[in-house]
């Protein structure tokens, strides 16, 4: 993780501090945007000012306007985003239920993401199952048969629904075809969904 700078930095240290956080070295964005790779270093350490011209030519190469770079604020920001490899893929025995988990944490509390594949024919079991957290759902493609407690549905692509902790719920693929279905913990944040 890098650093933020110090609460009163200058446009050198934002610059820095910006293109750390965007995984750059001094050479790589020197490179992108025609510039000396000192020329950056220069700005950087405060020896030099650049022209707004020269500050937007090296902002483009992330893109960041000049707005967003100067709107940037280095206490606050502790986004992330996740790359395709760094997330797990699972599977879950005989079941026909394959996803893919991203976990994170928001204001400390755990997130999982997941974006599942049914394929045709699954089946979570005639044993309804219970979760121990909340869960959103949002079917992306295909055709779910969802029994939560008493009540069953058959959701199509763009439906959505809501699981309370602690509900007995069974879940069933009940067309020819995949179902992409994304889920996130109702208690935290939303849930994920299929595998591409």
């Amino acid at each position: 993780m890098i650093d933020p700078p110090p609460a009163e930095f200058d446009l050198g240290q934002r610059l820095k501090w910006v293109r750390e956080r965007n995984g750059l070295s001094q050479r790589e964005l020197a490179r992108r945007a025609g510039v000396t790779n000192s020329n950056i270093s220069m700005i950087e350490q405060g020896a030099v000012s650049p022209t707004v011209n020269s500050l937007t030519r090296l902002l483009d190469v992330i893109p960041l306007s000049l707005a967003q770079f100067f709107a940037c604020d280095p206490e606050r920001d502790s986004g992330a985003i996740y790359r395709a490899g760094e997330l797990r893929s699972l599977r879950c025995p005989n079941s026909g239920i394959d996803y893919t988990l991203l976990s994170a944490k928001v204001d400390g509390a755990p997130v999982d993401l997941r974006r599942y594949r049914l394929r045709p024919g699954t089946d979570s079991g005639a044993e309804l199952r219970v979760e121990r957290t909340g869960i959103v759902g949002w079917l992306m493609e295909g055709t779910l048969e969802l029994t939560l407690g008493a009540q069953v549905g058959t959701l199509a692509a763009g439906d959505g629904f809501y699981l309370p902790e602690n509900q007995f719920y069974r879940v069933r693929n009940i067309a020819q075809t995949d179902a992409l279905l994304i889920t996130v913990n109702a208690n935290s944040t939303v849930t994920g969904s299929s595998e591409d």
